[in-house]
């Protein structure tokens, strides 16, 4: 009798690597969308965020007819007291549902005052953007979010609004030092002028803790070319802002810095046209 041919079972080793290269292309495919998913989801949170931020800074407006100050006395060298140089994020905090939080405070000390530590630890998420990645040195991210090593206070990575750097005068913005703007000295437009910006990845050397009053700053160059005190963030192409009616946009890296400056005033007259179009 006749014997049937047996059956091949399985793969010869070059229908494997054939499909071994299909599959490694369909990954490298898949690997790029799904890196960009990730990225729109975490710049989603940081728009999130800022509107959070926004609606917390325009509650406490409201209420007290004027922004938080943007640093409560800043601490001058040989000074004594050196000056408590509170910021505006420890202002707002009840309207950001941090009440807890802020009756931990004591605002007739310093904010590196060991009576604040307790609270001054403790990270903020809503004040932390998803996708910074470009850490400062000595600065580390945890789980719960990001702290300095100098006494563990918690960093953020969003700042205020000082102004535009060289343009007279200065504290030209709307967080400021030891004063409180009103609504009413905005005279460019709410929606013109910036309130808060991305300024990621800081550490305390950096003036980064979020209870520090130098989260402030002026914007002297244009976006993402300067990590300390400018905006600043590891979204592509540029970083999210805050304006002052509460709205969030989007800030094209390229955009010119007499255009950034414009909208770091509060009062400098200029264009709104030319303004808004960014």
């Amino acid at each position: 009798m006749r014997r049937l041919p047996s059956q091949r079972v399985g793969f010869t080793l070059v229908e494997l690597l054939v499909v071994i290269a299909i599959i490694g292309v369909l990954i490298g495919l898949l690997l790029p969308a799904v890196q960009a998913a990730r990225e729109a989801s975490r710049r989603s949170h940081c728009q999130n965020n800022l509107r959070q931020i926004g609606v917390a800074l325009l509650n406490y407006e409201q209420q007290h007819e004027a922004l938080p100050v943007g640093c409560l006395e800043k601490r001058i060298s040989g000074k004594n007291p050196p000056g408590r140089q509170l910021s505006w994020i420890a202002s707002s905090l009840p309207y950001l549902e941090q009440s807890t939080l802020f009756e931990q405070l004591n605002f007739a000390v310093a904010y590196d005052d060991p009576q604040n530590l307790n609270a001054t630890q403790t990270a903020l998420p809503v004040y932390l953007c998803p996708s910074t990645f470009r850490l400062a040195p000595n600065r580390s991210r945890m789980l719960a979010g990001a702290s300095d090593s100098s006494q563990g206070l918690a960093v953020c990575d969003y700042g205020g609004i000082y102004g535009a750097a060289f343009v007279s005068p200065s504290a030209n913005g709307v967080l400021i030092y030891d004063h409180a703007i009103a609504i009413q000295e905005i005279t460019d437009g709410t929606s013109s002028t910036l309130m808060v910006a991305e300024d990621t990845g800081r550490n305390w050397i950096m003036d980064g803790e979020w209870i520090n009053g130098e989260n402030i700053f002026d914007q002297s160059n244009s976006i993402n070319t300067q990590q300390d005190n400018e905006i600043w963030s590891d979204h592509l192409g540029g970083a999210f802002s805050l304006r002052c009616d509460g709205s969030v946009r989007f800030l094209d890296e390229k955009t010119s810095t007499e255009v950034l400056r414009a909208l770091c005033t509060r009062n400098g007259t200029e264009i709104p046209a030319i303004v808004s179009s960014n």
